[in-house]
């Protein structure tokens, strides 16, 4: 069996591949650190709401097991926008003894996720008449984001053989053969990740990165759909080789080499508000779509924009502003991609 990696040797991997993230130019809500977003937060306990703690340090975090929704975190408006300058990434390193290789798993965090944009296609014989692109504020929003970017390792090369990114809970592989006609190299083979406005989703590129295309009929008239995740060059960028705190390495546990795992993993609660929901019902999204096709909208449209307009909320509702647990909490964080 190949032994698994050292200290040492996540150290060197993450010093030649880690990442570097790059955001969109007009991105809002920028990227900060849990220790900021803790410094902002105020932990309540529903059991006993006079009980609350201001700037809660990691100590005074609950552990696990949950208990429903007892604890939350309120939140002042202003924390929503981030502080860059406080941005890392937080690495956890997944390995197991039937695996050869070694996930760095490179964790964003974002105070806030914001509004899903569409594109808006209305077609007439299956050929788009009218496109346009539609804010679907508040669609999409909600507090505390998390996204990540893996690095596979091979455990006897040291090499890269795999980049995983995480795009609004799909993960996706991409081989080394791969890289040289996805990615961009940057000082020596570390891959620029592109985070998409407003989402955070994870792109090897610039572009559009369509995701959730619906189709709704198309002859004689139809509707067409893609979400929009928006990346682009010229914004900020966090170079993860330098920004970084790796928080897990569970086969380290006992040995010299182990790392500290901050309080924060063990959190098992959402990281935003309790309570909240999203407030938009079918006709008034279904009205937001028409108006977005132009004022010769085809009256056969009525029905189809009605169906798409239950659709998205379906998508987008199911996933209320309250926030989302923390990364140990998520699937992948186990290997479960």
């Amino acid at each position: 069996m190949t032994p698994p990696l050292t200290r040492a040797d996540i150290e060197a991997a993450i010093a030649k591949y880690a990442p570097v993230l790059q955001l969109h130019p007009n991105e809002k809500y920028v990227n900060c650190s849990v220790e900021y977003y803790l410094s902002q937060a105020t932990l309540i306990d529903s059991k006993d709401p006079k009980k609350k703690i201001v700037h809660p340090l990691q100590s005074q975090l609950p552990q696990g097991p949950r208990e429903g929704t007892r604890y939350s975190f309120q939140m002042d408006p202003s924390v929503k926008a981030g502080d860059f300058s406080t941005a890392k990434a937080y690495v956890n390193a997944l390995w197991t003894k039937t695996t050869t290789y070694t996930d760095l798993q490179f964790w964003f965090f974002s105070a806030y996720n914001g509004h899903g944009t569409a594109q808006f296609s209305s077609l007439l014989l299956n050929k788009v008449k009218h496109q346009g692109n539609v804010d679907l504020t508040p669609l999409g929003e909600h507090w505390a984001d998390w996204e990540y970017t893996s690095i596979r390792i091979d455990n006897a090369s040291k090499e890269m053989i795999g980049i995983i990114l995480s795009a609004h809970g799909t993960n996706v592989l991409h081989g080394k053969d791969e890289f040289p006609k996805l990615f961009k190299m940057v000082n020596g083979m570390h891959p620029v990740i592109y985070s998409s406005l407003n989402g955070h989703a994870n792109f090897p590129a610039p572009g559009p990165n369509f995701t959730e295309h619906r189709k709704v009929l198309g002859v004689p008239v139809g509707l067409e759909f893609n979400l929009l995740n928006s990346t682009a060059d010229g914004g900020l960028s966090l170079d993860c080789s330098k920004k970084y705190q790796v928080v897990a390495a569970d086969w380290l546990k006992g040995s010299p080499g182990e790392y500290v795992t901050p309080a924060w993993v063990g959190y098992p609660y959402r990281w935003g508000p309790e309570g909240t929901s999203i407030s938009m019902d079918t006709n008034t999204l279904a009205a937001i779509l028409k108006a977005s096709l132009g004022d010769d909208v085809d009256p056969l449209l009525d029905t189809p924009i009605v169906l798409l307009a239950s659709w998205l909320l379906h998508v987008f509702v199911r996933a209320d502003i309250n926030g989302v647990e923390a990364p140990s909490g998520q699937a992948p964080w186990s290997g479960k991609y």
